[in-house]
C-alpha cells in the first residue's frame, strides 16, 4: 500500500516536474521576448530587470516547493496569474512601443515640413539677398549720375557766375562811361 502510495505521489511529483519543465520553457520564451523589446526600449529596460528579479526569486520559491506538494499547487496558480500579468505587461510595451513608433513618424513627418519651410525661407532670403545687391548697384548708379549732374550743375554755376560778374564789371564800366559822358555834356 505504502509504495503505491509512493507511486501516485512519484506519478504526482513526476507531473508536477512536467509542468514545471513546460513553465520553464513558457518562462524562457517570454524572456527571449524580452530580450527583444529591451534592445527595442532602452527605457524599458529598467521594468523589465524588475521582472526578472521577479523571477528569479519565483525559481528560489519554486526549489522550497519542491519539498511541499500541497503548497506548490498553490503557488503555481499564483506564478500562473504572475505570467499573465507578465504578459499583460509586454502587450502594454508592444502597444507603447507602437505608439513611440506613431509619435516618431509623426516627428519626422514634422520635421520634413520644418525643412521644407526652412528651405523656402532660405531661398526667400537669397532672393532678397540678390534685390537688395540689385537695389545697392541702382543706388550706387544713381549717386554716380547725381554726383556727375551735381559737377555739370556746378561747373554752370560758376559759368553763370563768371557772366554776371563780367555783366556786372561791363555795367559798372558803362555807367562810369555813361556818367563821365553826361558830366562832359553838363558842364
Amino acid at each position: 500500500m505504502s509504495e503505491q502510495l509512493l507511486e501516485k505521489i512519484l506519478l504526482v511529483v513526476t507531473d508536477i516536474q512536467k509542468e514545471l519543465q513546460d513553465i520553464r520553457a513558457e518562462q524562457k520564451a517570454i524572456r527571449e521576448e524580452q530580450r527583444a523589446i529591451r534592445e527595442e526600449q532602452q527605457a524599458i529596460r529598467k521594468e523589465q530587470m524588475a521582472i526578472r528579479e521577479e523571477q528569479m526569486a519565483i525559481r528560489e520559491e519554486q526549489k522550497t516547493f519542491r519539498e511541499e506538494i500541497n503548497l506548490l499547487r498553490e503557488e503555481m496558480n499564483a506564478f500562473r496569474k504572475e505570467q499573465q500579468l507578465i504578459r499583460e505587461e509586454q502587450q502594454a510595451l508592444k502597444n507603447g512601443q507602437k505608439e513611440l513608433y506613431d509619435l516618431m513618424n509623426a516627428l519626422l513627418h514634422r520635421q520634413d515640413e520644418t525643412d521644407a519651410k526652412l528651405e523656402a525661407l532660405t531661398m526667400d532670403v537669397h532672393r532678397m539677398h540678390g534685390e537688395i545687391t540689385a537695389m545697392k548697384q541702382e543706388i550706387h548708379a544713381l549717386n554716380k549720375k547725381i554726383d556727375s549732374h551735381y559737377e555739370q550743375f556746378n561747373e554752370r554755376l560758376n559759368n553763370l557766375q563768371l557772366d554776371v560778374d563780367f555783366t556786372v564789371h561791363k555795367t559798372t564800366m558803362t555807367e562810369r562811361e555813361l556818367f563821365k559822358m553826361r558830366n562832359r555834356l553838363f558842364s
